[in-house]
């Protein structure tokens, strides 16, 4: 917005100047080709400038897990923007704000949350006081500061990891490792469970009896480990939020896998236990064509009509 009205020939740009103290965001992983010259040009009209940068939040609207990597190079890469500005254009910074969504906006469904996110902070703010993070600092900060087991993850491993920590909200930061491991797990399982229990089979109360079998062996240990992350993550959200995070979050990213296991699962244990023979083909409730009515409206209908 300032950058617009700096473009507009407002005549009063020093009273403007004099009220106003901008703040450049961005939370991308490289900072250095986002703003040309031109961007720093016009900001060096002020007295000061200040920067956001982000340690979470900032990696998708349903992100759930916070890994260091994108956080600590959006800081890093700030620092070496903010170095050649001020060094070309004499950009007066003065603050950094590193900032930390837990929505995107009020509509929206929360983030990465706070206490799983305070790795990502100690390595920000690390960053900011050392410039960037060596081997050796790497070590300092996870096993002095924050007491982890082993280093933390900076991006998302090629397969489950736990990682155990004791600094303050360590209990959410574990409970997202194994959030991951839970779903990784529902990937997997239900990669093979969907092969052989589709929608036309739920409708048709219709399965292959040995592939059924298969299908169980999967799904009961998969239920029983959901309702157990289930319980724990609920436990371990009481430690930190109001009663309304917990069942928010858990609608949002968890409940509907949850029902997905367990209504094939119910399925196949019902079809296992009551079916005894196999109709032939074609199936008799999949012979009428399947039809769907058109939308009559438009968008810009739709919205005329909540206007008024």
């Amino acid at each position: 917005m300032i950058s617009q009205l700096l473009n507009s020939g407002l005549t009063n740009i020093t009273e403007l100047i004099e009220l106003v103290v901008p703040m450049v965001w961005t939370y991308v992983d490289d900072v250095k080709p986002w703003f040309d010259d031109s961007v720093w040009m016009r900001f060096a009209m002020f007295p000061e400038v200040w920067i956001a940068s982000s340690f979470k939040g900032s990696s998708g609207e349903t992100a759930t897990m916070n890994y260091i990597g994108h956080h600590q190079r959006n800081q890093q890469t700030w620092l070496e923007t903010m170095y050649i500005a001020a060094q070309r254009y004499k950009v007066n910074f003065t603050g950094i704000a590193i900032t930390g969504w837990s929505r995107y906006d009020h509509m929206l469904p929360l983030c990465e949350f706070l206490p799983s996110a305070i790795p990502s902070l100690v390595y920000t703010l690390q960053t900011v006081v050392h410039g960037h993070i060596t081997q050796q600092l790497n070590e300092s900060i996870s096993q002095t500061v924050l007491g982890c087991t082993q280093m933390p993850l900076w991006e998302r491993s090629p397969f489950p990891t736990f990682v155990s920590c004791s600094f303050p909200g360590h209990e959410m930061y574990e409970m997202m490792y194994k959030y991951d491991t839970v779903m990784r797990d529902y990937d997997e399982t239900m990669s093979f469970v969907r092969l052989y229990v589709t929608d036309i089979h739920l409708r048709q109360n219709y399965i292959h009896y040995k592939r059924a079998e298969e299908c169980l062996e999967r799904l009961i240990p998969l239920e029983a480990s959901m309702i157990h992350f289930l319980d724990a993550f609920q436990n371990a959200c009481s430690l930190f939020f109001t009663a309304d995070i917990g069942p928010e979050w858990l609608q949002t990213y968890f409940m509907r896998p949850l029902r997905e296991v367990q209504q094939r699962l119910n399925f196949v244990e019902r079809s296992l236990k009551s079916q005894s023979s196999w109709s032939q083909r074609p199936l008799s409730k999949n012979t009428s064509r399947i039809t769907v009515k058109k939308r009559n409206m438009t968008m810009n209908s739709i919205l005329r009509n909540v206007q008024r």
